[in-house]
């Protein structure tokens, strides 16, 4: 990590001399220098292998030099911008402040100079003094026996154990092994370090099929280190039955240990040449070890198979073609079933351990070796309700004891191994609370903010960001938690073991450091921090507020402030921030001093009332994000606003001003992705806008929200003509010149679906919100629409006034429609046409309560995998249990989603009967 740390540091400091020279003046010539100096000192670093004793001290060091270094420059930088915001009386009064400031700061870079050159002259005698006395060779080899002694130790312990669990696995990898054609075929099962993949191939290896169909078997482990010749001659110790003994005595011309790799692996192909043979390649780490060895399996056309256990994809899918076992993580009742018998070893156990004993193999989240480390740990002492109330809650402090070795074998190798362009990206997973759905968009903003995301070339950042996270998640260092409807990773989480070896070498590095309790005024001062307790004093805050101005990434949880701080102009160097209030609605000017800015969050969008913001927003030339609960309004004077925002993607919708329309029919966001339009009340120039929308050439997602009254009656009966003086056909038609959309989104629809409409030719997404009725003619024309992938309909929850409509989808409509989701429709009947959605692969439905059947000809639909009923009729209840579908065919009846209990729905429900 230390090596990241200088590299990251270098990279800034090049990225300011290159953007803010002007800053600079004065000093840039022993910024340069200094540059200089921690380019030798990374090349110093890449050599080192050892990170243990002097290397240690040394890394330490050389850490500590490069944060304060670049904390000297990020402050010079922030001191001297802000004196070039004074009026020109307060630089004058200001000038010998300026001087003495350039004074100080040319000291400090020197002195740090001084520092890196005791640290190299240092290593320089050290290194000399190792070469004399010979010994890091030998303790390095040592070191490595020794811990590869305790691994296959440890390996051994966990195979060894009852298997639990697996009993579909094994026979997934049977099938695989058994069937197929006469060829040579690799299989491979892959998982997180410590989820059971020795064992179940170990599983597979005994089982009498196996062994009956294949008569030559045999085993090797292939470890992080691989040593081709060593792998060979552990490969034909099963292999020759003399083999033992012959590589036990004295060398000769004819011993085996004298044999070279292409000789060796002669002997192995002759032992295998004509035999059905099944050979485990166990722990396969590297693409170039496959690549090695693979010649010694001869393909021999009698249906011989390798299977190899990774735990990483590519590697697997390197080395076979197939797709790969993903092994899963034990269930509860699986856990329990393994914790038990290694406890207890079969004997009667208190009735009263059972709960903390449940509530202890909960922590270990169904990884087997974790679950096996605790249980035999326990297993030796007192089985007393006292002995393991002190146990509960701190489970994981006890895995991870260096005796227990979890830590080397679950965290360290798969953390080693990594490259180190996403060492910071996993270690910053820690930063999460523990099992914490992370959700990704957020995450990849901030990889991109804290600068771990480097030489990207001409690609985008956000994208070589999310590069780097499914290779953490092939890695088996990430868990996929949940699925966007287009297939990517909405939310990730992390292992809460893995997430512990985040925290402990980050804060050994003082990358990060995690507080849970009130106590964060800590002495140390960590690059990172993050306060997992919201119960954070005003005091505390200040401080926070105070003593961290040169962070990149700010982020405050719900709850944890009702405005933005009016000095946030002072995190001159603040690129990412988070702040996630419902109470928020102003944002002030000073905002507009973060010059750096690349993401602004003020949560997820939400509500109605309007955020404002200075209309010159235009001054952060490096906004990419803008997002805000509800629309933004923009306020000011557009005077000088001339200035485009070429790196700005996505915006939240603009409230339909004179400020944003005077920027939009300007041209200040030319490389949009994706925006918004919320329409003003009662105003008709929506449709002469969108004709300067359709300039931006880059654009593929837009938002519409219409005018929308809290006035039952008025949202009902009020048509879309009569509310923003555009006609529906004018606006679709407006609309259908956006070849470019693929996401459209309209907000408060009303009677929309009750006329002829066409929507932008390439649009694979629509969603429609606010929808109060829907006619046979509205909804024909959204099915010929070819290329629609996604439909999502949704009506008015609160008003049950609407009267009700039957839903029509005629035969051979929607051709290419995947997603169907409805939500407070107040449909009565829904048909579905033959040959209607043939390509519908996930149905969700939530608050129909009109809706009593589903069509019968859904049923029969060959793609359809889940049907999700979110809150049902008592007679759709009845009717879907009672139903016999297709076992491919997931349903899932919901009585209320997660962010909804009894009492919030019995409050809707009170709502909607007036």
């Amino acid at each position: 990590m230390e090596e990241s740390v200088v590299t990251f540091v270098l990279d800034h400091l090049a990225e300011l001399v290159a953007r803010e020279v002007n800053l600079l003046y004065g000093v840039e010539d022993r910024v340069q220098s200094l540059q200089y100096e921690l380019q030798m000192i990374k090349e110093l670093l890449n050599t080192t292998k050892r990170k243990k004793g002097m290397e240690h001290v040394v890394l330490n060091q050389i850490r500590d030099v490069a944060h304060l270094a670049e904390d000297v420059i990020d402050t010079f930088v922030a001191k001297v911008s802000i004196y070039k915001r004074r009026t020109i009386l307060g630089r004058m009064l200001r000038a010998f402040g300026q001087a003495r400031l350039l004074h100080h700061v040319a000291h400090k870079i020197d002195k740090l100079k001084t520092t890196l050159n005791e640290i190299h002259n240092n290593k320089d005698k050290y290194d000399a003094f190792k070469e004399t006395t010979n010994q890091s060779a030998a303790e390095e080899k040592e070191e490595n026996e020794r811990l590869q002694s305790q691994l296959k130790k440890l390996r051994r312990n966990v195979e060894e154990e009852d298997v639990v669990g697996f009993d579909q696995d094994s026979k997934d990898i049977i099938k695989r092994l058994l069937e197929g054609g006469s060829n040579r075929k690799a299989v491979s099962i892959i998982g997180m370090g410590g989820l059971g993949k020795t064992t179940l191939a170990r599983k597979v290896y005994n089982n009498n099929q196996v062994k009956q169909r294949f008569m030559c078997r045999a085993w090797v482990y292939v470890s992080n280190e691989c040593r081709v010749k060593e792998l060979l001659v552990n490969l034909l110790k099963h292999l020759m039955p003399n083999f033992k003994q012959q590589s036990k005595g004295k060398k000769s011309d004819g011993d085996i240990n004298s044999l070279s790799e292409e000789e060796l692996k002669e002997l192995v192909r002759s032992c295998l040449e004509r035999k059905r043979y099944l050979v485990i390649v166990d722990d396969l780490w590297k693409r170039q070890d496959w690549d090695e060895v693979q010649d010694a399996f001869p393909d021999n056309n009698t249906g011989s198979r390798i299977l190899i256990t990774s735990r990483l994809k590519e590697v697997a899918l390197h080395a076979g073609h197939d797709v790969p076992h993903y092994l899963q993580f034990l269930n509860d009742e699986e856990s329990w079933e393994l914790f038990r018998r290694k406890v207890f070893r079969g004997e009667d156990y208190p009735f009263d351990l059972e709960p903390l004993g449940k509530q202890m193999v909960q922590s270990c989240r169904g990884l087997p070796l974790s679950i096996i480390v605790l249980a035999g740990l326990l297993a030796n002492k007192e089985k007393s309700h006292r002995e393991w109330c002190k146990v509960v809650g701190h489970v994981n402090w006890y895995l991870t004891q260096d005796e227990t070795q979890v830590k080397d074998i679950v965290l360290k190798l798969s953390y080693d191994n990594l490259p180190r362009r996403l060492q910071p990206c996993f270690l910053y997973l820690g930063l999460f609370p523990e099992d914490f759905e992370i959700p990704v968009t957020p995450l990849l903003q901030k990889w991109v903010a804290e600068g771990f995301i480097q030489h990207t070339g001409n690609r985008d950042p956000y994208d070589v960001a999310e590069d780097y996270l499914y290779e953490l998640i092939d890695r088996s260092l990430i868990q996929i938690a949940r699925l966007k409807t287009n297939a990517g990773v909405k939310t990730c989480r992390v292992h809460d073991l893995l997430r512990d070896l985040c925290i402990s070498e980050s804060k050994e590095d003082k990358v990060f450091e995690v507080c849970t309790d009130n106590n964060i005024l800590v002495p140390t001062k960590p690059r990172r921090l993050s306060i997992h307790d919201y119960r954070v004093h005003r005091r505390e805050r200040k401080w926070l507020l105070k003593d961290f101005k040169l962070v990149r990434v700010l982020e405050l949880a719900p709850m944890s402030c009702k405005k933005i701080p009016s000095n946030i102009g002072n995190f001159m160097h603040l690129k990412y921030l988070r702040i996630d209030s419902q109470y928020i609605t102003f944002v002030p000017d000073s905002i507009l001093h973060l010059w750096s800015l690349q993401t602004i969050d003020l949560g997820p969008w939400s509500q109605n009332t309007p955020t404002s913001f200075p209309v010159q927003v235009w001054k952060l030339k490096h906004l990419r994000h803008l997002s805000t609960r509800g629309p933004i309004k923009l306020r000011g004077s557009c005077l000088g606003s001339s200035e485009k925002m070429y790196n700005l993607q996505t915006i939240s919708p603009l409230v339909l001003n004179k400020q944003a329309t005077y920027l939009i029919e300007k041209g200040t966001f030319p490389n949009i992705k994706s925006i918004g339009l919320s329409v003003v009340f009662g105003k008709g120039q929506l449709s002469k806008l969108l004709q300067s929308v359709q300039l931006l050439r880059y654009l593929n997602e837009f938002v519409i929200v219409l005018p929308y009254r809290y006035d039952t009656i008025v949202t009902l009966h009020e048509g879309v003509e009569r509310k923003n003086g555009c006609k529906p056909q004018e606006l679709f038609e407006s609309l259908g010149q956006f070849n470019c959309l693929t996401v459209l989104e309209i907000n408060n629809v009303i009677d929309l679906l009750t006329c002829a409409i066409t929507l932008p030719s390439n649009v694979t997404e629509l969603k429609l919100k606010g929808i109060s009725c829907i006619s046979d003619e509205g909804m024909k024309c959204l099915g010929n629409h070819a290329k629609l992938k996604i439909l999502r309909l949704f009506g008015f929850m609160l008003f049950s006034t609407q009267d009700s409509y039957d839903l029509t989808c005629v035969g051979g409509s929607f051709p290419q429609l995947e997603v169907f989701q409805m939500e407070s429709l107040k449909i009565e009947k829904w048909n579905l046409g033959n040959g209607a959605m043939p390509r519908l692969q996930s149905l969700v439905i939530s608050f129909c309560g009109r809706l009593d059947d589903l069509p019968n000809e859904l049923w029969s639909l060959s793609d359809l995998k889940k049907v999700h009923v979110t809150k049902p009729s008592e007679q759709m209840i009845r009717i879907l249990q009672n139903l016999e579908i297709n076992n491919a065919v997931q349903l899932v009846i919901e009585d209320l989603p997660s962010w909804m209990d009894e009492s919030d729905w019995k409050f809707f429900e009170y709502l909607m009967q007036g």
